[in-house]
């Protein structure tokens, strides 16, 4: 959460970095600032609300500028809380995505020796440290960097813009580009998908790697042992990373309308890489899958289809990933879902698993993540760049991909025949792919959704309902409703409804039903028709229709995908909730696209 973006050697840096930001506000749009250095002078300039909604940005034209997109952890959105944050006499600025674990235990420190604090942030205790560490050197050095930076507990990145011109740049879990373009300007950033404007090569840096700059000299090194390395700049690909909405009023619309397109390319990898990873999912004693918020329904739908495949598969949300830790050995293996590849509480449990001798198979749409570089088999999703908060394409292909792997593990990968069920694999994803562009293109489906969006938008409650395949998608659709349209929607194993949740519902609660053709569609009916018996309005999505829906979906006829058909609908509703509400459903509020502080 929360993205930096750095600018040095160019004439125009502010506006660089401004750009940038805006790029960037997908993790965190609740404040922003932007630093150059003007002369031998640093101006700062800070705002409250999102960068995207700035009609006037008034810093001097600099040639090194440093800024911060915000998504508040510790203390209010007010402009003194935002970054960047600076020392009393004005000889630096910092800025950090993450959080200081320890920061009450460094600011009793500091208040104890009479250090003056005037924002409520976790960050400003950096800056007090910092000026601590320097004592009566005018500039900072690396060293005093490097010092202040293993003091501080959590996952923390911090950028640094000096008076004197120099910048130190050290990463600690939340993600650091260094990008650079062929006349020698350096660029700062919390993801590579934002450096494709400005940039042409890329660093992306690991774990406690840090940067100077120094007189347009590049200086790289380990922040916990001061040893410096040479970089190995990659080029950026600046097509696929490319941020448009292409015509879309909204990257979320964009990127629900993709999902028809992209689903081939989840599926394509090498076979070699696929029969590596289902040799070992077949070899396990146990398979975990793991991720959070929407990653972890695609966790819970994989689960669910490695045990049909005869795998002993257990789904395990991220941030409850302790209780499972210690079952946990070497003969087992944990499948990490995860867009960013940045998620903290993700990346822990991975890390906790690890120390068990636990294998790790990841699927992360973000190239150079950290999953990625924790993965013994690391797999790309390959859907493109997802800019919008809430996952559509991501997720989707995310559950695409564990269906591909829970089908692949039903026969023997060293056996000649394996090819030919991937072939036939890939060749049935191509077919859902032509139904799913049907689909967006039925105006008799988007009237009857856009119809009741204006039946749901002025509930506060409902409720989905799923069983079986359909279980992970229910949650997921409670969810989209929660997240975009501000709805407090549950999803529920229908099974439970009997077991309490039916005393919720009274006349008009909208309940959305999720039916597939399959054993559990007896028991699906039988919910609906309970609810319906006590005055629910009843919403079905199902490939067919039936008597019990006041409102029916329809979606494709496709049984190998109705997990995933069964969420477009409600991606589609809440979508058009927020739109009638006056919301953007790219940005909704208190959320941040890449979560990475626990």
């Amino acid at each position: 959460m929360c993205g930096i973006y750095g600018a040095v050697g160019v004439p125009d840096a502010q506006q660089r970095v401004f750009a940038g930001l805006q790029r960037l506000e997908y993790r965190g749009y609740d404040s922003w600032g932007v630093a150059g250095l003007n002369h031998d002078t640093i101006v700062t300039e800070k705002h409250v609300g999102m960068i995207g909604q700035t009609k006037e940005f008034g810093l001097p034209s600099v040639s090194q500028a440093i800024g911060h997109t915000r998504w508040a952890t510790h203390g209010g959105v007010t402009q003194k809380n935002a970054h960047p944050h600076a020392a009393h006499d004005g000889s630096f600025v910092v800025v950090q995505n993450g959080v200081v674990e320890n920061y009450q235990e460094l600011k009793a420190e500091l208040l104890a020796e009479g250090y003056q604090f005037v924002s409520e942030t976790d960050t400003e205790v950096i800056v007090g440290l910092l000026e601590q560490q320097r004592g009566t050197h005018a500039d900072l050095s690396l060293a005093d960097v490097q010092s202040v930076f293993q003091r501080l507990a959590g996952r923390n990145t911090i950028g640094i813009l000096t008076r004197s011109g120099e910048v130190f740049a050290i990463r600690d879990g939340s993600p650091l580009v260094v990008g650079r373009d062929e006349a020698g300007a350096v660029y700062l950033s919390s993801d590579i998908a934002s450096l494709a404007d400005d940039a042409e090569m890329a660093q992306i840096l690991e774990h406690g790697q840090g940067v100077h700059l120094l007189d347009q000299e590049l200086i790289f090194f380990d922040a916990q042992t001061g040893d410096t390395f040479s970089p190995h700049f990659i080029p950026i690909d600046t097509d696929s990373l490319i941020i448009s909405k292409e015509g879309y009023d909204h990257f979320m619309l964009k990127e629900m309308h993709e999902q028809s397109a992209v689903l081939q390319n989840v599926v394509d990898h090498p076979v070699a890489d696929l029969q590596k990873l289902v040799s070992a999912v077949r070899k396990a004693r146990k398979v975990y899958t793991i991720g959070a918020g929407s990653a972890s329904f695609a966790a819970g739908q994989m689960a669910y289809f490695l045990r049909l495949a005869g795998v002993d598969a257990h789904v395990v949300p991220s941030y409850a990933a302790d209780s499972y830790v210690d079952l946990a050995n070497s003969s087992d293996l944990a499948v990490v879902f995860s867009q960013s590849g940045e998620t903290a509480d993700t990346n822990e449990a991975v890390e906790h698993f690890q120390d068990q001798g636990v294998q790790i198979a990841s699927i992360v749409n973000m190239p150079g993540s950290t999953l990625t570089h924790l993965s013994d088999f690391p797999f790309m999703l390959k859907v493109g760049t997802e800019v919008a908060v809430a996952s559509t394409k991501a997720l989707t292909g995310q559950m695409c991909w564990g269906w591909l792997i829970a089908e692949l593990a039903k026969t023997d990968p060293q056996l000649p025949t394996f090819a030919t069920v991937y072939a036939d694999c890939k060749q049935a994803v191509g077919r859902y792919q032509a139904q799913l562009r049907e689909w967006w293109h039925n105006t008799a489906v988007q009237s009857t959704l856009q119809h009741l969006s204006e039946q749901l938008r002025d509930h506060d409650k409902m409720f989905v309902l799923g069983r079986g395949q359909l279980f992970s998608s229910a949650l997921e659709n409670a969810l989209k409703m929660k997240e975009i349209s501000y709805i407090h929607a549950e999803g529920f194993n229908a099974g439970e409804l009997k077991h309490g949740v039916i005393a919720l519902i009274e006349s008009g609660t909208p309940v959305m039903c999720l039916v597939a053709n399959d054993t559990e569609k007896a028991n699906m009916l039988s919910a609906a028709a309970e609810v319906k018996a006590r005055g629910a309005l009843v919403i079905g999505i199902a490939p067919e229709e039936n008597e019990l829906f006041d409102t029916w979906i329809p979606v494709p006829i496709n049984d190998d995908f109705i997990s995933i058909s069964a969420i477009l609908p409600a991606q589609m509703l809440t979508y058009h909730i927020a739109l009638a509400a006056g919301q953007n459903p790219d940005k909704p509020r208190n959320l941040a696209k890449s979560v990475t502080v626990k």
